[in-house]
């Protein structure tokens, strides 16, 4: 796949034109490592993120996810359970992290 068409502007399938949005692709999709949600950051508000499923993203954006490269991170509920499970590990051979 070229870089040029990461960039490739795509519209949202809508049952009107005054409700279709149009959106830049990333040009890395940032997907959970433990769960495997991506990390969706066109919601309403710039600060707020949502996790959804592939399928829920293909949906609302009309791509496929597969079509772009991953960088892979931690969702909040998985980061959490890694955190604890790191934690409880030092704890269990005597070393702080």
């Amino acid at each position: 796949m070229a870089l040029g068409t990461l960039f490739a502007r795509t519209t949202r399938k809508a049952l009107s034109a005054l409700m279709r949005q149009t959106f830049i692709a990333p040009m890395l999709l940032p997907v959970c490592c433990v769960c495997e949600l991506i990390r969706d950051e066109t919601g309403s508000s710039p600060n707020r993120e949502r996790w959804v499923t592939p399928r829920t993203y293909r949906t609302t954006h009309g791509v496929n996810p597969a079509d772009f490269p991953l960088t892979h991170t931690y969702c909040l509920k998985c980061f959490t359970k890694v955190q604890d499970t790191t934690r409880q590990y030092f704890r269990e051979i005597g070393t702080p992290p």
